[in-house]
């Protein structure tokens, strides 16, 4: 009985020696993977018709394929039909975590004066969201964002008339607008005569670019029912692209009057705050997870757009953290999900493409380390137990 006793000591001690080496490894690597992320690169050869530009937690793709809203999963490209006509243009433009899609879908009519009608599918139910003018025709909509409510936003043609335009077809400004319980709502201006809405979180607040009474084109938070212009960098314009559900809001600024170099940002509790780009040319910031992480791309001293990735206050350009014999060049990012998944641009000897960035390692392997640690745990107590009781 004593053998046997020794015998499971000895083992535990040996299990636990092999986990112990593996989880320190796996400590020490981690604060250096948080500092200095990796990524793998998968190209995508969908078709040369297809643009993708937005990715779910799920990994699905979301754009347009052959002119036509479409979405890419498990290897299939299913083109949307949203409407009944007979060869328009379409693009999905936003995506909701509860399975809301807002696409838009494009046309000409006479002269070539454009068309654009918003759409709200969900649960493979469309619903054109029409606009906020009713004179004339060329009544443009486009969808923009969208929340787990199904609440949209975006901008609108309206009826208030602007200089310019041919006789019998005049033109109309544009305002921002949320769409909710089947009405559309006008969302007004900074005192100009434009306006769009970008994105909307899940507490229902919007962002956008609104003209100012001097007709710059600014940076806006709706928030509580009133148009906000969150400023800029020093320039005259700047302008937001998308909210999280923190309320975390990113865009891109003009650091002067002239807009000769325009900054990346991260605004929040009522500051802007530049990603760190740096003076080498202009960037922007084009999307934001929940957890914080932005994505976005700049100029380089060359003129040569470059990807990158903003998190925990560092900025990383993102084909310096891919193998560097694979020769991949990341330039214009899209789209980041929850899990670090990013949609991009690439280049490779050449041969240019969309891909998706996936962080070495996968997010799964924190979580089989943290559940180490916790067995760890119980191997040393079940050995404290029994040397108490030797």
């Amino acid at each position: 009985m004593m053998d046997v006793f020794i015998h499971h000591r000895k083992t535990d001690m040996t299990f636990g020696r092999s986990l112990l080496s593996a989880l320190v490894l796996g400590i020490f690597a981690a604060p250096v993977f948080a500092a200095s992320p990796s990524y793998s690169v998968t190209m995508l050869n969908t078709g040369n018709w297809d643009r993708w530009r937005l990715i779910d937690n799920g990994g699905a793709l979301y754009g347009e394929s052959m002119g036509f809203s479409a979405s890419y999963s498990n290897g299939k490209v299913n083109v949307m039909h949203v409407s009944d006509s007979p060869a328009p243009s379409g693009a999905v433009l936003a995506i909701s975590k509860a399975g809301h899609i807002a696409s838009y879908e494009y046309w000409t009519t006479a002269r070539d004066y454009p068309n654009a009608d918003g759409y709200l599918t969900f649960n493979g139910t469309s619903t054109r969201l029409g606009a906020l003018g009713s004179d004339y025709t060329s009544l443009t909509t486009f969808a923009n964002g969208v929340n787990d409510a199904g609440t949209v936003v975006g901008e609108s043609r309206t009826n208030i008339r602007i200089p310019g335009g041919e006789p019998g077809y005049p033109r109309f400004a544009s305002h921002a607008f949320i769409y909710a319980n089947g009405k559309m709502r006008d969302l007004g201006t900074l005192g100009g005569t434009e306006s769009s809405a970008a994105a909307i979180n899940n507490g229902g607040t919007i962002v956008g670019t609104a003209q100012n009474a001097g007709h710059d084109s600014r940076a806006f938070i709706y928030q509580n029912g009133r148009m906000s212009d969150l400023g800029t960098f020093g320039g005259s314009s700047s302008l937001a692209n998308d909210i999280n559900d923190a309320g975390l809001v990113i865009g891109q600024s003009a650091r002067d009057e002239y807009g000769y170099v325009k900054s990346a940002f991260v605004y929040a509790n009522g500051a802007m705050t530049d990603l760190g780009w740096g003076a080498q040319g202009s960037s922007n910031a084009v999307d934001i997870n929940e957890l914080g992480q932005i994505v976005g791309y700049g100029a380089d001293a060359n003129g040569q757009t470059r990807g990158f990735i903003y998190q925990n206050g560092q900025l990383l350009q993102l084909d310096t953290a891919v193998d560097p014999s694979a020769n991949w060049i990341i330039k214009a990012t899209y789209s980041i999900n929850d899990k670090g998944l990013i949609l991009a641009d690439a280049c490779k000897l050449g041969v240019c493409g969309t891909v998706v960035l996936s962080p070495v390692p996968e997010p799964e392997t924190y979580a089989m380390m943290l559940a180490g640690l916790g067995l760890l745990g119980v191997c040393a107590r079940r050995r404290a137990r029994r040397k108490a009781a030797a």
